[in-house]
């Protein structure tokens, strides 16, 4: 399991650095057959970047070692091309990851906006001023009334949408990063600006994002997710066409997700034993889909 791997390097100063949302459950075998992302891979990119070798059987059951431990092999990048591949181009039974060594300083930050558009046009102007966090991830007020009710850390029920920031590396360099992405907050509105105080808090906060899918319980006893990515200066946008979508359809909505790399994830939430809610939740679906196409998104 991911999240087992990190905690047995921790105290040996180092940790695997994909980290997805399912982190407490997910496997390695199963990051490499997603090439799974996650918060922190908007510094430190996904999967593909931290695998060094794997070895699979191919259809045919031969079984080959892709990539190497020592220097990556010259010609093709077989090892990339099978990372992400979902199994259809053979089954991956060994991998070597590539271990990160942990940072010397890191600020976790929680920035509350009136709203989910404050918040992302923070997120545009952050990457704008040259500085590019650990992490940077939106939720909105639906979803974190949702995640203070399970974790109870502290997330502001209040705020139309929270934003949480990591910067990591010397510290120095962080306090001046923190500072910034403060400044550049309350410039885009931020009514609150908090910092984790202790590496608990940061744990806690960090435990509410990676939660959220399931704290959505509490709100509708299902809930159909996508995942596409636009530009991040059309996050905002994209945003609010999210919410009109859902209205017309007459459902409700949350949204969390990597703001840091415009990776957005609503969440339409429903009941399935309403009749004919299918339809709606799936048509809402499409149109998300299309909106998020028509910004110069992809389907991530």
């Amino acid at each position: 399991v991911n999240l087992d791997l990190t905690k047995h390097l921790t105290p040996l100063g180092y940790h695997f650095a994909p980290d997805p949302s399912s982190q407490q459950v997910c496997t390695i075998g199963g990051n490499v057959g997603n090439n799974s992302g996650g918060p922190h891979c908007l510094a430190y990119g996904v999967t593909n970047a931290h695998i060094l070798a794997i070895e699979d059987v191919l259809a045919d059951g031969e079984i080959v070692t892709l990539g190497g431990l020592d220097a990556e092999p010259s010609g093709y990048d077989l090892r990339g091309v099978f990372i992400g591949g979902e199994g259809m181009l053979g089954i991956t039974t060994k991998v070597a990851v590539r271990i990160t060594p942990n940072p010397s300083s890191v600020r976790t930050l929680l920035l509350s906006f009136d709203t989910p558009r404050d918040a992302a046009a923070t997120v545009s102007a952050v990457i704008a001023a040259g500085i590019v966090p650990a992490a940077m991830e939106v939720m909105d007020q639906g979803i974190t009334i949702a995640v203070e009710n399970y974790v109870n850390v502290g997330y502001p029920r209040d705020a139309g949408a929270v934003l949480l920031a990591e910067v990591d590396g010397l510290p120095d360099g962080v306090d001046i990063d923190a500072q910034r992405i403060s400044d550049i907050g309350r410039e885009h509105g931020a009514t609150d600006v908090r910092q984790a105080a202790s590496d608990e808090e940061r744990m806690l906060l960090w435990k509410g994002r990676k939660t959220a899918f399931g704290a959505v319980a509490q709100i509708a006893p299902n809930y159909y997710l996508h995942d596409t990515v636009v530009p991040r200066s059309k996050l905002a946008d994209t945003l609010e066409e999210v919410y009109r979508i859902a209205d017309e359809h007459d459902l409700a909505v949350v949204n969390v997700f990597h703001a840091g790399d415009g990776n957005l994830h609503p969440l339409l939430l429903f009941n399935g034993q309403e009749p004919g809610i299918y339809d709606r939740v799936h048509a809402a679906g499409a149109k998300i889909v299309e909106a998020s196409l028509a910004a110069g998104g992809v389907l991530s």
